[in-house]
Order: structure tokens, then C-alpha cells, then sequence
């Protein structure tokens, strides 16, 4: 009798654990499916079009999963899943160009996504519908949390093919460069701070200058190219390939961002031409015009072949706000007065704004 009340009382436990591992997660981004759970309400979730959350591995490129990188259009898609359970899950913004080497972890991703036939192009949910993602029900990512993690020390210049949002300890940078007649040559340097209100997303394929304490910090892969405060149309360039990056612009040279612990600036090769050597693909350079009449302005030459420009776009604490200073009105006159939106003003009236570099309290 007491053999047979042991069995029962095995068999009851085995019954309650499996209950409990079938319903561990209610689909929020603090108690994510897993990917059966996610699987088994495909129904449910494309009748109520919500977003949930799921953790999962990347297991490759393509619908299937067996390729290294995204680079035709028809194939914006990753196969996610664990041990025992795999889907595909759809997205523009965070996939087109994007290789397995880009990212530096792909195990145990926290994924953000809906699942449904309409409002989902792209993968994202406010978008214009496009034939990027098949027109019968799928799974469309909205974010991946996890994936990419960057190591700055101060500066780093960077760029990725998919839509990333800037972290709340980091500080974006934005950077420009041109010429006129009034001005001369000019380099301008616009900042995004992650930490204000709304995260900041940046475009696919978008070249920043990071700046943050430091450290190693988390990125979020992210659909939000719709929600973009940044400009595709970005002097800063990204490299297309490690080695040489050629250009085909007459008077133009490209000049590599460099932040090695001993000096921070845009360097250029000694070869006269519109060319650029990088390490890496994910290296940024700065495109400017060539032409003598054209060196004058706002930025100095290091040296007389003019091989080297000096970053001012000033350092972390700068920015952050909690650096925030309070000037006198007068002050605010100067011509390198900025809203947030990065737009010059020439008299600003109360409020938060961009000042020589760092932000400040106009009273």
C-alpha cells in the first residue's frame, strides 16, 4: 500500500512539473514565452495582433537558416528556436544586410514580435505594406535584445546595417560636413542622448560616432526606422567591406574616424585619391571636398598636407545630462547654438539646448 501511495505521489508531481513547464511564461518582456508556448497560440495571437515576447536562439539567416548572410530581399528572415522547437520571423529594418559575423551573441535572445497577416510589413506595425514578407499569417520581429553588445572607450566610431536605439548611457553623434561661401569648410556634430524620454532609433545602415563611459554596452536591434530622428542623408559614411573603400567623386576625400587612446579624429590617406582603408566594415569615415579654395572654416589641418582633422565634437560628460549647465542669455547668441532636433539657432529662447558642444538651460 505504501509502494502504491509513493507511485501516485511521483506520478502527481510529474504531472504538475510538466503543467508548469508548458505555461512558464505569460508572453511579457519580464516572463517571455517559450518557443513551444509561442508556437501553440498562433491562432490566439494573430486574432488579438498583440506584441509578445519570447526567448529564443538565432539559428541562421533565411528561411531556413542556412545562410551567413541577408543580402537578397526575399530573404528577410531568421529562424529562431531552441532545442526542440524553431520558427521564422520576418523584418526589414533589423535583417537587410545583416551577416551572423555582425552581431556578437546569438543564444538566449529576448525577441519582441507579433504574428499576423495585416499591419505587419516589415515588421513593423505602422509601416507601408510591401512584398518583403509573405502575405499569409508569419511572425514579424519588432525587437532583439541581447544581440549586440559594443565595447567604448571613450569614442567609437561605428555602423551597422540594421535599425539599433541608442542606449541610455550612450551619446550618439551625428556628424557633417560641408562647404559655403559664408562659412568655408565646416564639420558639425549633432548629439542624440539615449537617455531623454524616447529611446533614439537611427535608420538601417546608418554611420554614428558613439560616445559613452567606458564599458561595454547593450544595443537593441530595433524595427523603428519609422520613428527615426536621424537623417539617412549622414556625412559620416559606413565602409562597405574591411581594406579599400573607393569612391568615385572628383575633389573629394575620405577621411577614416580614429579614436586610439592617444588622439581622436578623421584621418586621410596619404594616396590623393577618394579612398578610405578600413579594418573593418563597421569602421565610419568622413567625406569632405577636396579643393583648395575650400580650406577654411571651422575645422584646423594638423599638418600641412592636410591629412588630419581634430575631433570637436567635445566627450561624454559633455553631453549627459547629468552635466547640464545653466548659461546667461547672451551666451546663447553664438552661432553654434542647437535645438535637440540638432537645427542652428540664432537666438534661443528658454529652454534645452545644444551650446559649444554641451547642453544647457537658457533662462
Amino acid at each position: 500500500m505504501k509502494h502504491f501511495s509513493t507511485i501516485k505521489a511521483l506520478a502527481l508531481v510529474a504531472a504538475l512539473t510538466t503543467v508548469s513547464l508548458a505555461y512558464a511564461g505569460d508572453g511579457t518582456k519580464e516572463n517571455p514565452y517559450t518557443v513551444a508556448e509561442l508556437n501553440a497560440q498562433k491562432d490566439a495571437l494573430a486574432t488579438s495582433g498583440a506584441t509578445v515576447w519570447v526567448k529564443a536562439d538565432l539559428k541562421g539567416l533565411g528561411k531556413d537558416g542556412t545562410l551567413q548572410a541577408n543580402t537578397e530581399s526575399d530573404q528577410m528572415a531568421a529562424l529562431f528556436g531552441d532545442a526542440n522547437d524553431t520558427f521564422v520571423a520576418y523584418s526589414y529594418q533589423i535583417l537587410q544586410g545583416l551577416a551572423m559575423s555582425d552581431l556578437t551573441n546569438t543564444k538566449d535572445l529576448l525577441i519582441a514580435l507579433t504574428y499576423g497577416t495585416a499591419g505587419h510589413p516589415y515588421g513593423n506595425t505602422t509601416s507601408t505594406p510591401s512584398d518583403k514578407e509573405p502575405t499569409d499569417a508569419h511572425f514579424s520581429l519588432e525587437e532583439v535584445h541581447g544581440a549586440l553588445s559594443l565595447t567604448i572607450n571613450g569614442l567609437l566610431g561605428y555602423h551597422t546595417q540594421s535599425c539599433i536605439l541608442v542606449p541610455k548611457d550612450v551619446i550618439a553623434i551625428k556628424v557633417s560636413a560641408g562647404y559655403s561661401v559664408s562659412k568655408g569648410a565646416y564639420v558639425n556634430y549633432t548629439p542624440y542622448d539615449g537617455a531623454d524620454a524616447t529611446p533614439y532609433a537611427t535608420p538601417k545602415n546608418c554611420a554614428l560616432v558613439l560616445m559613452a563611459e567606458n564599458g561595454t554596452h547593450d544595443f537593441v536591434l530595433t524595427t523603428a526606422l519609422y520613428d527615426q530622428t536621424f537623417s539617412n542623408g549622414n556625412a559620416l559614411n559606413p565602409g562597405t567591406q574591411a581594406g579599400e573603400n573607393k569612391g568615385t567623386t572628383n575633389n573629394r576625400w575620405r577621411l577614416r574616424f580614429v579614436s586610439d587612446g592617444t588622439r581622436e579624429g578623421f584621418e586621410r590617406n596619404n594616396d590623393g585619391n577618394c579612398t578610405v582603408i578600413l579594418a573593418s566594415k563597421e569602421e565610419v569615415f568622413l567625406q569632405v571636398s577636396s579643393q583648395e579654395t575650400n580650406f577654411a572654416g571651422n575645422w584646423s589641418w594638423e599638418t600641412p598636407d592636410k591629412n588630419w582633422i581634430t575631433w570637436k565634437g567635445g566627450k561624454y560628460s559633455d553631453y549627459h545630462t547629468s552635466g547640464i549647465q545653466t548659461v546667461n542669455h547672451e551666451v546663447s547668441t553664438a552661432n553654434s547654438s542647437f535645438n535637440l532636433a540638432g537645427q542652428r539657432v540664432a537666438q534661443p529662447a528658454k529652454g534645452l539646448y545644444i551650446v559649444n558642444g554641451k547642453k544647457v538651460v537658457m533662462k
